[in-house]
């Protein structure tokens, strides 16, 4: 007897951490609400160990049933073609084993894995959701940016900068030529066709063969609109630390760290990895030499105005010449301490009073941290005006510094005690495609699909 379609359960979820940091900051959040409900299987890159202990907890993730290593962004380097066959035969094994009701990640169209996870997941006819994992910006801002960055890092600069950006443009179109049509046949598939393109900066997640895109607000839900992802794929749940999840990440990461906390005041700066940039105006280069005066300048300026403050200066994970950056900065004062680039950014939010992004201030790490502390000040600091460099500009929660003096009087305010944040909008009524619970709108779209495809 066939099943009434307002009893079809859900009976297993795949669901894939994409990177490490992306899974830590926001997607475990979501993984945490299905696992109180549903059988779910990880697919997990190499973590972090406070992460990999809280999996094991099955009072926070009750229904977590297996946890499968991947290694698409972590684990030793291979040949391109060969990472291909190893992630296609991973994603389709996967599939074919476990034969998921739903299928949960942060991208149909960024990563290999994740493009032959949702292929295969859409032959099973399974239910595909992709879920924001960070902070997003104007696409055409984002290449042109790109572009220029690679027109001074892969090419000569005795070349004209016109002559350049032709190679960039062209090398992409070969890049994008190469990883979603060269790769998928080399394993027997089919290309993946598709207007977005993570190599081309075209179109946006939600636009390849995931079923439901999920943003974190309003203002995402237009970006990924003009992106030209589908409104009806479209829908919105904020971030797990804007909701009753926040307990979550509480217990796990800020508890601990909310102990260790030294009496005295503390402020951490983000030290972003990018030391190329481009003024708005003209788009004039801004050199590492300038990049770095401004680093130097702006910690001075913390430094003065927040007398007898430890400073952590937090360098990005990538980050190559760390001796070169602790000796650059630690010999300015001995409040300084410039701490491990692989450590957990969170630990030093956690922290500080005061949070800090340093030019090129436009990381995942300013938000997250305006969610995780809203009540702390949280700085951007875009001195050279530069292309991206407002990404925070009119960002609730995050104060956008563009000159040296509104610093020092902002400064001035915190170290006074005079400083008061903006409090956070409240009491928003939730609009027909927002929802408030992961658990209620994976329900509400599984009923959805299973109904229309019926």
């Amino acid at each position: 007897m066939e099943q009434p379609k307002s009893e079809i359960k859900i009976k297993k979820v795949l669901f894939y951490t994409h990177s490490p940091r992306a899974f830590r900051t926001t997607l475990i959040g979501y993984l945490y609400e299905i696992s109180q409900k549903y059988p779910v299987t990880l697919l997990s890159e190499k973590l972090d160990q406070e992460t990999e202990e809280a999996l094991k907890d099955k009072s926070l993730f009750p229904k977590l049933k297996e946890v499968i290593p991947v290694y698409q962004f972590t684990g030793e380097k291979m040949n391109l073609f060969v990472k291909n066959r190893y992630l296609y035969r991973m994603a389709k094994n996967i599939i074919n084993q476990h034969k998921p009701d739903v299928v949960i990640s942060a991208s149909d169209t960024s990563s290999l894995f994740e493009l032959y996870l949702m292929r295969f997941a859409k032959n099973i006819k399974a239910l595909k959701i992709t879920i924001q994992p960070s902070n997003t910006s104007d696409i055409v801002t984002a290449e042109k940016w790109v572009d220029m960055i690679n027109s001074y890092l892969k090419f000569s600069s005795f070349l004209p900068l016109w002559f350049r950006l032709l190679f960039v443009k062209f090398r992409k179109y070969l890049g994008h030529f190469l990883y979603y049509w060269i790769l998928p046949l080399f394993v027997g598939e089919k290309p993946f066709f598709g207007k977005s393109s993570y190599i081309l900066r075209r179109g946006n997640s939600g636009m390849r063969d995931t079923d439901y895109q999920i943003v974190f607000s309003k203002r995402d839900y237009d970006i990924y609109l003009k992106d030209g992802v589908s409104a009806e794929k479209l829908y919105i749940l904020s971030h797990p630390l804007a909701r009753e999840t926040r307990k979550f990440f509480e217990i796990v990461y800020f508890n601990d760290l909310k102990k260790d906390k030294e009496r005295k005041k503390i402020v951490t700066l983000m030290l972003p990895e990018i030391t190329l940039g481009f003024r708005m105006e003209d788009y004039s280069l801004i050199s590492k030499k300038e990049r770095e005066e401004k680093w130097v300048e702006a910690v001075k300026l913390v430094n003065q105005c927040l007398s007898g403050w430890k400073i952590y200066i937090k360098p990005h994970p990538d980050t190559k010449n760390l001796n070169e950056i602790k000796e650059s900065f630690e010999s300015l004062s001995g409040n300084i301490e410039v701490v491990i680039p692989q450590e957990p950014a969170d630990k030093y939010i956690e922290l500080a009073s005061v949070i800090i992004g340093l030019p090129l201030s436009a990381s995942t790490t300013l938000f997250t941290a305006s969610l995780r502390c809203p009540e702390k000040p949280i700085i951007s600091l875009d001195f050279h005006r530069e292309i991206i460099g407002d990404f925070y500009k009119d960002h609730e929660g995050i104060e956008y510094i563009d000159t040296k003096e509104k610093l020092v009087n902002l400064l001035e305010k915190i170290y006074g005690n005079k400083y008061q944040k903006k409090s956070r909008g409240s009491g928003k009524k939730l609009s027909e495609k927002e929802y408030h619970n992961f658990v209620v709108l994976l329900d509400y779209l599984f009923k959805k699909n299973k109904n229309e495809t019926n």
